[in-house]
């Protein structure tokens, strides 16, 4: 093809410099600590997990966790002892009301 034969001048078009990537976002936060009992799964023991600190809606500040292993879920409250939230009481807990 000629220069120019798809409509162009033969001139590079001057590129914008690419912003800088921003960091993706992230559902937890570093600064916050997790509750007791959260560093390996309940009921395997792996310390893969998926952890997460939610507030229900009563306010009960939790840390879900997920075990990438087993599958096992729990949710413990952050100022608790390490003990697992039955889900009836997540449940009861996240009602709005």
């Amino acid at each position: 093809m000629a220069e120019g034969a798809a409509g162009g001048t033969g001139r590079r078009r001057g590129r914008r410099a690419a912003e800088p990537a921003r960091p993706l976002g992230s559902l937890t936060r570093q600064d916050q600590p997790h509750a007791l009992g959260t560093e390996e799964c309940g009921s395997c023991g792996s310390r893969q997990l998926t952890r997460l600190r939610l507030t229900l809606a009563d306010g009960t500040e939790v840390t879900f966790v997920s075990c990438h292993s087993c599958e096992h879920r729990a949710w413990i409250p952050v100022d608790g002892d390490g003990t697992e939230l039955t889900r009836e009481q997540v449940m009861e807990r996240s009602a709005r009301r």
